[in-house]
């Protein structure tokens, strides 16, 4: 059964030749990663463990707690060979907005009422008996408010139009 996925479509869509090198032909390149990319992993991940921690033992991290899981994963993880495509940008601007992101969600968001369900869950949809997408819901939340299933979608990267919202795969694929 051949599976495809918002960013493999996406990569399809930039150019089918970066496609057929990633993912048919399986060539490997030197540095995968974006610093922009890198800097949505991270923040996703701190995301996903303030939420477990609500989720699984009813704690609401402190803002503090939260900057220094963050923190911790930055340093881990980070490659001084990561890409950046911004070149008036430093990896120390992206760490910060990393940090803005974080504390500016936090003091929204905070005290975490709605009921999360889950974190990056999966979900399969069948095209055919042949093809399938598979796609990962960063937070499923049941908001018993309005009495409804919420999907969160993390983004770090620029804001969409009402106009991109319309045609924007990976909502329609939620729909579903």
């Amino acid at each position: 059964m051949v599976t495809y996925s918002h960013s493999k479509l996406q990569t399809f869509e930039q150019c089918n030749l970066k496609y057929k090198f990633r993912y048919i032909d399986k060539i490997k390149v030197e540095i995968e990663e974006t610093i922009e990319s890198f800097l949505g992993h991270c923040v996703h991940r701190t995301l996903e463990f303030l939420y477990n921690e609500k989720m699984q033992n009813d704690k609401i991290l402190e803002i503090d707690q939260l900057i220094e899981f963050y923190l911790k994963n930055w340093n881990s993880e980070f490659d001084e060979r990561f890409l950046i495509v911004n070149g008036d940008l430093k990896a120390e601007d992206y760490f910060n907005k990393g940090i803005k992101f974080l504390t500016n969600y936090y003091s929204r968001n905070y005290p975490f009422d709605e009921k999360t369900l889950a974190t990056e869950r999966k979900i399969f949809l069948d095209l055919d008996s042949e093809r399938k997408i598979i796609g990962f819901v960063d937070r499923l939340a049941y908001n018993e408010k309005e009495n409804v299933y919420e999907i969160h979608e993390y983004k770090t990267g620029s804001l969409k139009t009402s106009r991109q919202l319309e045609f924007d795969r990976q909502l329609a694929l939620y729909s579903l």
